[in-house]
């Protein structure tokens, strides 16, 4: 058993376009202050992009910050794109404590929790799911533990479901 770093949200693996999507227009919303791997969805009525609110927030998920924000209205965002092809790895943690993997997480859908600018897979919160897990990156028995995840098709704003 070993203790990893929690590290934010980022890309495993991702798919066309070199996985990198540019929102030009309408772009960044006023005063947004992201941090690298934050969650992104869109203004509903500007359609702007801006941060994930988290907790039971229901708002579709466009896609994963590649960078920070701007705080300046209209600038470009770089975003990886929540849908079926791309992956992402995450720490998972239990609310705010540190989580030991059971190897028992896969195929099981968790939301996402923020903690100082940094965003992980909540394994205490199995209401309000956006991501569920796919594969396992360290191993059975690690304390805060990295996995592939991806975003559940039905929380995904820019993929149209079935």
């Amino acid at each position: 058993m070993a203790t990893k770093v929690l590290r934010t949200l980022s890309i495993y693996r991702h798919e066309g376009k070199d996985g990198i999507i540019t929102d030009r227009v309408p772009g960044e919303e006023s005063s947004q202050s992201w941090k690298i791997g934050a969650p992104l969805v869109r203004d509903a009525s500007t359609m702007e992009l801006e941060i994930w609110a988290g907790s039971t927030d229901a708002t579709l998920i466009v896609g994963v910050a590649v960078g920070d924000a701007s705080e300046t209205a209209g600038t470009k965002v770089l975003y990886y794109e929540a849908n079926d092809y791309n992956l992402f790895e995450a720490s998972l943690i239990d609310d705010t404590s540190a989580y030991t993997l059971l190897g028992t997480e896969v195929g099981v859908a968790y939301s996402l929790i923020t903690a100082d600018d940094n965003w992980y897979v909540d394994v205490n919160d199995e209401t309000t799911k956006k991501v569920e897990v796919v594969g396992l990156i360290d191993a059975v028995g690690d304390i805060n533990p990295r996995v592939i995840c991806r975003f559940i098709g039905s929380m995904q704003s820019n993929v149209l479901q079935a």
